[in-house]
């Protein structure tokens, strides 16, 4: 997958295989996983997210907090 990030208006592009966004805190909040089926991703949010973080190799339990 094609990974396009900006930061301070200043465009970048990576290939990746595996993409994480974390808070300020560390704590994972989105990640995508490029298997040979396609694009898998999950976001906090979501009962599979957990899941999806160890397909990642990320054994750290999310902290999410829902509002309202």
């Amino acid at each position: 997958m094609r990974v396009k990030t900006h930061h301070n208006l200043q465009p970048a592009e990576q290939l990746a295989h595996t993409v994480v966004i974390e808070d300020d805190n560390g704590n994972p909040i989105f990640v995508a996983l490029h298997m040979s089926e396609g694009i898998v991703y999950s976001d906090a949010s979501q009962k599979d997210f957990p899941g999806i973080l160890q397909l990642a190799g990320i054994e750290t339990a999310p902290v999410v907090t829902f509002i309202g």
